[in-house]
C-alpha cells in the first residue's frame, strides 16, 4: 500500500513538473533573451538556449519515465506509457534536430546564418527543418491527446471539461499553424505574420502545461499552502 502511495506521489508531481516548465517556457526564453523572436524554437540560437534545451530534455525524459493510466484493453489501443513514450522521442528530437536559423526575425542570427557559424547542432537545412517541425506537432498533439482523452479518464467532470478544454486548445493551435503553413505554400500572397508562429506555439504549450498542473493536484496544493500561511498568520496575531 505504501509503496502503491509512492508511486502516485511520483506520478503527481512529474506532472505539475511538465505543467510548471510547459507554463514556463515561453516566458523565460523571451525574458532571458529580451526580445520576441519568430518561433520559441528560434530561441534555441539565443543565450536563451540553456533554457529551450534544459526544458525541451525535461519534457522527453519525464514523459518518457511516466506510466500514468492503465490500458482498457476492450477499448484502447494504446496505453499512457506508449503514448507518453512517442511523445518523450518527439520531442528529444526537436532537441537534437533544431529549427533552421532562418527567418527568425533577429538580426544577430541572420548574421550567424549568413556566416554559417552554427552552435551545436544549428542549420539552415531544409530537410532537418521538416524533421523538427513534423516532431514539434507530434510532441504538441500528444500533449492535446493526453489532455482530452487521457486526463478525462477520472470521475471529476468539472475536472474533465477543463482537459478537454485544454487539450483542445491544444489541437486549433497546431491546427491553425498547419492550415497556415499549407496557405502559404500555394498562395504566394499570403505571408504568415513575424510572431504567428510564435504566439500560437505559446498557446498550445501554455494550455498543456495548465492541463497537467491540474492533474497533479497543483491546485489543490495551493489551497493547502494558502491555508497553512493563513493559520500561520492567525497564530503570529493571536501571540
Amino acid at each position: 500500500m505504501i509503496e502503491k502511495k509512492e508511486i502516485l506521489h511520483s506520478y503527481y508531481m512529474i506532472r505539475k513538473i511538465i505543467g510548471l516548465l510547459g507554463v514556463l517556457l515561453p516566458v523565460l526564453v523571451v525574458v532571458f533573451y529580451g526580445d520576441f523572436l519568430s518561433s520559441i524554437s528560434h530561441y534555441y540560437y539565443t543565450k536563451s538556449s540553456v533554457f529551450f534545451i534544459s526544458i525541451l530534455f525535461a519534457f522527453g525524459i519525464l514523459l518518457i519515465s511516466y506510466k500514468g493510466y492503465e490500458r482498457d484493453k476492450k477499448n484502447e489501443i494504446l496505453s499512457d506509457n506508449v503514448i507518453t513514450h512517442i511523445g518523450g522521442i518527439a520531442v528529444l528530437i526537436v532537441v537534437f534536430f533544431p529549427t533552421s536559423c532562418l527567418d527568425s526575425n533577429s538580426l544577430e542570427i541572420f548574421n550567424m546564418c549568413s556566416s554559417k557559424d552554427y552552435p551545436l547542432f544549428g542549420h539552415s537545412n531544409t530537410i532537418i527543418n521538416a524533421i523538427h517541425l513534423i516532431s514539434a506537432g507530434i510532441f504538441l498533439f500528444i500533449m492535446g491527446w493526453m489532455s482530452i482523452y487521457r486526463f478525462t479518464k477520472g470521475s471529476d467532470k468539472s475536472k474533465n471539461k477543463m482537459y478537454k478544454f485544454f487539450g483542445y486548445v491544444v489541437w486549433i493551435s497546431i491546427g491553425v499553424l498547419l492550415i497556415e503553413f499549407v496557405i502559404e505554400q500555394f498562395n504566394s500572397d499570403f505571408k504568415i505574420t513575424n510572431y504567428d508562429v510564435f504566439i500560437l506555439e505559446t498557446i498550445s504549450v501554455f494550455s498543456f502545461g495548465i492541463s497537467w498542473l491540474i492533474k497533479g493536484e497543483a491546485i489543490k496544493d495551493l489551497i493547502v499552502l494558502k491555508n497553512k500561511c493563513f493559520k500561520t498568520v492567525i497564530k503570529k496575531e493571536s501571540n
